[in-house]
């Protein structure tokens, strides 16, 4: 029971710097180094990069862990794949979403307007939609989300803590919540849809401007 606390811990702290660019893109990870660092033995970050490895937030390459790179084309594909699949998922959702789930969100909500974390405001962003999305009894499409949404989280970092200008993200919030509690599925559909799309424009900006990825 030990290790497995310890392999979690070191999960979360590595996976923490990885998003929020305490470690930055293309560094090579070196289980020694972290070991120390976390003051444990390399068979948790060694189990710990398996599972990065499989979030997609580290890349194997000759055997060599670095983290991954930003990259315009992946950021592209990752909200194109969002777009395609968040908005049907949360209609689907809507003859399901009781009392019980709207409390859920407006918790969540709450969260994200009184957090001056930006690690916490993200996982209750994940929380909220993701309480829509399980009501879409769809495992398999919302285990994918899951995972594309871990990868899309490094740059949506860089929206909240590097860009700012982010009122619009709890305008947009607050928006889905009211519908969601109306039962509105157009509304939810077209609310999601736009919730994407202005997030990857202000972060495509950026990183163009910025110069601050791979090609």
């Amino acid at each position: 029971m030990a290790s497995s606390v310890v392999g979690h811990a070191v999960v979360n702290k590595l996976r923490h710097a990885l998003l929020t660019g305490e470690i930055g893109a293309g560094v090579r990870l070196s289980y020694s180094k972290l070991a120390e660092q976390f003051g444990v033995s390399r068979i948790p970050v060694r189990d710990a990069m398996q599972a990065l490895v499989a979030e997609g937030l580290v890349v194997m390459l000759d055997g060599i862990p670095y983290s991954r790179r930003l990259s315009i084309l992946e950021l592209q594909e990752l909200y194109e794949l969002r777009m395609a699949v968040e908005p049907t998922l949360t209609q689907m959702a809507v003859p399901q979403i009781g009392r019980a789930e709207i409390i859920q969100m407006t918790g969540h909500y709450e969260t994200m307007s009184e957090t001056t974390d930006v690690v916490e405001w993200l996982e209750a962003n994940a929380n909220f939609h993701a309480t829509m999305y399980h009501r879409a009894n769809r495992p398999m499409t919302i285990a994918h989300i899951d995972q594309l949404r871990k990868l899309a989280d490094r740059y949506l970092y860089l929206h909240l803590a590097v860009i700012g200008n982010v009122e619009h993200l709890q305008e947009e919030h607050a928006a889905i919540l009211e519908a969601a509690k109306t039962g509105d599925g157009p509304a939810l559909y077209a609310l999601t849809r736009t919730h994407l799309e202005t997030s990857h424009e202000f972060i495509v900006r950026y990183l163009l401007a910025n110069d601050e990825v791979s090609s």
